[in-house]
């Protein structure tokens, strides 16, 4: 039986890959741009504002991953940014020593 990684998790991973991301509004037109090509499978709603892509459920993921202490978004002259905290690093070990996709 093959297991699907959940949507934060995969946003867990996209963070871990880029080490860490500044401006939250930069991280949604990643994924925005990667989920539009078909390069990861998410199914994130965006509505296009003028600043570019936007998604209240990832908006809502990334507050879920900061509260369980999974990511940190620190202001960092005047952009937040967006990284992985220590157990969110284990979590990724994790994930990637499991056959999950």
């Amino acid at each position: 039986m093959r297991k699907v990684l959940p949507e934060p998790l995969k946003i867990l991973k996209l963070i871990a890959n880029h080490g860490e991301v500044t401006g939250v509004l930069t991280l949604h037109k990643i994924i925005y741009s990667l989920q539009t090509e078909g390069a990861v499978n998410l199914s994130y709603k965006f509505l296009k504002y003028s600043f570019g892509p936007y998604s209240k459920e990832l908006e809502e993921d990334l507050i879920m991953l900061k509260q369980l202490g999974l990511i940190t978004i620190e202001e960092k002259g005047g952009e937040a940014v967006i990284k992985l905290t220590r157990k969110g690093c284990d979590v990724i070990r994790n994930i990637t020593s499991l056959k999950i996709e």
